[in-house]
């Protein structure tokens, strides 16, 4: 016989393959059902009471008519201009004061 009947390194590699092929199904299905359990973040009562994200939702709704209404533009330039801003935090602690050295070092 020139082979061995249970070639040890091809059912290791079967077995990998249906390792992997488990673990894509499992995944599959996980993230299938994944969104369904996480909060909606679009009707958070920020977003609600933000009078500019309801701007932003009316233009993204109109699309390619956007481009010429006036009215997004202003929507998008202030977009634009808060998320690329650094505005450093308000300072609300006082400085560490500076510790005294001792007389005898």
């Amino acid at each position: 016989m020139r082979g061995r009947l249970l070639n040890l390194s091809a059912v290791a590699r079967a077995v990998g393959f249906a390792l992997v092929a488990v673990a894509i199904v499992a995944a599959t299905l996980h993230f299938r059902a994944a969104p369904s359990r996480w909060p909606d973040h679009t009707a958070s009562p920020a977003a609600i009471s933000d009078p500019r994200s309801d701007e932003l939702r009316r233009c993204q709704v109109l699309a390619a008519q956007a481009k010429d209404d006036a009215d997004c533009e202003a929507a998008w330039a202030e977009s634009r201009r808060r998320f690329f801003t650094y505005q450093q935090p308000p300072n609300t602690t006082s400085p560490p004061a500076a510790s005294a050295k001792s007389p005898d070092r």
